[in-house]
């Protein structure tokens, strides 16, 4: 395209537009110089040629096309030269795409090799750091109790039972740790077998009791029927019911309560629900407590401790039992989270009954 003043005009005008002026050039420079005089004495030194059979329009015509020749193989050598500068840089732009990946790649291998070394890490640690700890905590029980004897000074009393307790807090968060990554590395195995939801609701109930007690709230009183079961391994969901109890205690004010839900849905599955009426969270901040180490900025929080691994290991043991996890929430109204088992591992019959809402 060439562009004169404000119009743009297409290559084939443009060549039409020279080889017109051409040929009215070629046509002017004859007439100037009598060319047609002087091809005819050349005719006549050249008697095999005649005037006649060679008119002037050609020659006229053949500078024009002359023109035309030159301007097209002008155009195709820049064009060329063009092409070749873009292949160059395009060139030079996949190449240097190419490092690019290259060097993600890389540092993602990076990454993942240093997150299966930790995780391999803290999974084989499992023995070497629990048992020294229940030593700890075992000796500090004899301690305690004055098995062998009176200790002697009541303030040493003191210091043992805040062993003891220091020791069962620091024992819990290892153990949370340890499950994640065993879950994560793919050593958690599941030891399946069937159970009803009373036997594992009567072991969280009373392991929660003293928190409860501590914090003033109330715990149910009785566990969850029996008459509604699971496929699944026992002590795992024991976990998830241990751990969604001491959250819903952790984040609730003092006289609060809080309440323990079973229900077989209409589709089949065994859905075990808590709720409490504590301070509850926004949609920002449920999806933070869901990730590992994730903790809501609150008094709470801050007065009441705790690692950030209760949902994050919840929702990793429900789905190591093929489930899901739901949480319903609103800040002052409470929270309810839900454990949502399939069918396939549900016991029981149907029950049409609402799911547990948050208190209001």
């Amino acid at each position: 395209m060439m562009r004169i003043g404000r119009y743009t005009l297409p290559n084939a005008a443009v060549d039409i537009i020279f080889a017109t002026l051409g040929f009215l050039l070629a046509f002017l420079v004859a007439g100037a110089f009598d060319l047609a005089e002087m091809w005819q004495d050349f005719a006549e030194d050249h008697e095999a040629w005649e005037v006649d059979e060679i008119p002037i329009a050609v020659m006229l015509l053949t500078v024009s096309f002359g023109w035309f020749a030159w301007r097209r193989w002008y155009e195709f050598k820049a064009e060329a030269r063009r092409r070749k500068e873009m292949n160059a840089q395009l060139e030079e732009e996949l190449r240097r795409r190419k490092e690019i990946e290259e060097g993600l790649v890389k540092a993602q291998m990076r990454a993942e090799t240093a997150d299966r070394a930790k995780t391999q890490f803290l999974a084989n640690m499992s023995h070497e750091l629990r048992t020294p700890l229940n030593a700890t905590i075992g000796f500090a029980e004899l301690m305690e109790r004055e098995v062998h004897g009176p200790i002697g000074v009541e303030a040493y009393k003191d210091y043992i039972t805040d062993i003891r307790a220091s020791g069962r807090h620091l024992l819990g968060i290892i153990n949370d740790i340890l499950d994640l990554t065993k879950i994560e590395a793919g050593k958690l195995d599941l030891k399946e077998e069937e159970f009803t939801l009373e036997e594992i609701s009567e072991p969280a109930i009373r392991l929660v009791t003293p928190l409860a007690r501590e914090y003033d709230i109330a715990l149910p009183s009785a566990p969850l029927p029996g008459s509604l079961g699971l496929c699944g391994d026992p002590r795992l969901v024991t976990q998830i019911l241990t751990n969604l109890l001491s959250n819903a205690v952790r984040f609730s004010r003092a006289g609060g309560s809080v309440r323990l839900y079973s229900q077989i849905d209409l589709a089949g599955r065994c859905v075990l629900s808590v709720t409490d009426d504590g301070i509850g969270m926004t949609a920002e901040e449920i999806e933070l407590a869901m990730q590992p180490f994730g903790q809501v900025d609150s008094v709470f929080a801050r007065k009441r401790g705790g690692t950030g691994l209760g949902l994050p290991l919840v929702k990793a043991l429900t789905e190591l039992h093929d489930g899901e996890v739901q949480v319903e929430s609103a800040p002052d109204r409470g929270t309810t989270v839900s454990v949502v088992f399939p069918a396939a591992r549900s016991r029981g019959n149907a029950a049409v009954t609402a799911p547990a809402k948050a208190a209001s």
